[in-house]
């Protein structure tokens, strides 16, 4: 989300148990528990770690974050890119408004989708039916890792340029996280 100050945005989120971390210690540190928040890189700041991969689903957990999140903030985005899982999303939210959510999970599909396909999602060709494929699944199109990193180079900042844009300087903060916020 645009923020400057790491620790605005973990209270934004409610974490308990905050601890300063770098980018090093703070990624090893959420592996298998907690968050992530990053130190700023080009007026964005990342959350991420094995709290925000647990998510259950996008209306339930995403959403009311991202609203939130960008009440406070003015713009906040989620993605997801899970080769392993066959698991890809996106969604951002403006002024406290989800704008767009999309989620797939391998052979579930579609498991979310609130508003309309944007200008980005169109540019990139994303839910238009490949004509390569010839069998007859109603599905047509599937979102990948490409996708969604143009996506996230889109809306804020490409997750595989954020070494080369100082993404390795500086403090965050690790912690946990709640259930998301009703309403």
């Amino acid at each position: 989300m645009r923020a400057a100050d790491p620790a605005a945005v973990a209270r934004a989120l409610a974490l308990r148990t905050m601890l300063p971390a770098n980018w090093h210690s703070g990624l090893v540190d959420v592996r298998d528990v907690g968050t992530f928040v990053s130190p700023p890189v080009d007026g964005f700041v990342f959350v991420t770690g094995a709290d925000v991969v647990g998510f259950g689903a996008v209306e339930q957990d995403v959403a009311p974050r991202l609203a939130r999140l960008s009440a406070e903030f003015g713009f906040a985005a989620w993605f997801r890119s899970d080769d392993a899982a066959d698991a890809y999303g996106w969604a951002c939210a403006r002024d406290g408004e989800l704008a767009r959510a999309y989620a797939f999970a391998g052979e579930h599909g579609p498991v979310a989708w609130e508003g309309d396909v944007d200008d980005v999602e169109r540019a990139l060709g994303c839910h238009v039916d490949d004509p390569r494929d010839k069998s007859d699944d109603e599905v047509k199109w599937w979102p990948d890792r490409r996708i969604v990193h143009a996506l996230a180079a889109a809306w804020a900042v490409d997750p595989d340029e954020l070494s080369q844009r100082g993404g390795a300087a500086g403090v965050g903060v690790v912690g946990r996280m709640g259930p998301a916020p009703a309403g």
